[in-house]
């Protein structure tokens, strides 16, 4: 990949997702109950090669408050937030996305 399309401007991802999550914020009012806790999770090795079928037995169970529990206790901490946070904030994200839409 190297056309522009696939450069992603971490200000630009940070000022869409601001303004995302100040709409879900007015909509809700600051909190959301995820009707859902478990979801397929894809390794990441598995997930990006789309001319690959996935084998049954490369599928894992996720949990959504299981990656919850993990920011808040990140964001307890004081401590410099690792990019693999990330991870769970996508998975978080995702399904508040899926149950708003």
């Amino acid at each position: 990949m190297s056309d522009d399309e696939s450069v992603v401007s971490v200000e630009v991802l940070r000022r869409v997702l601001n303004q995302a999550l100040d709409s879900l914020q007015t909509g809700t009012g600051g909190t959301v109950e995820l009707d859902k806790d478990f979801f397929w999770s894809i390794p990441a090795d598995v997930a990006y090669d789309v001319y690959t079928q996935p084998n049954p037995d490369q599928l894992t169970v996720g949990q959504l408050s299981e990656s919850w529990n993990n920011l808040v206790q990140l964001g307890a901490r004081g401590e410099p937030v690792p990019p693999y946070a990330l991870v769970w904030i996508a998975d978080v994200l995702k399904a508040l996305g899926h149950q708003a839409g």
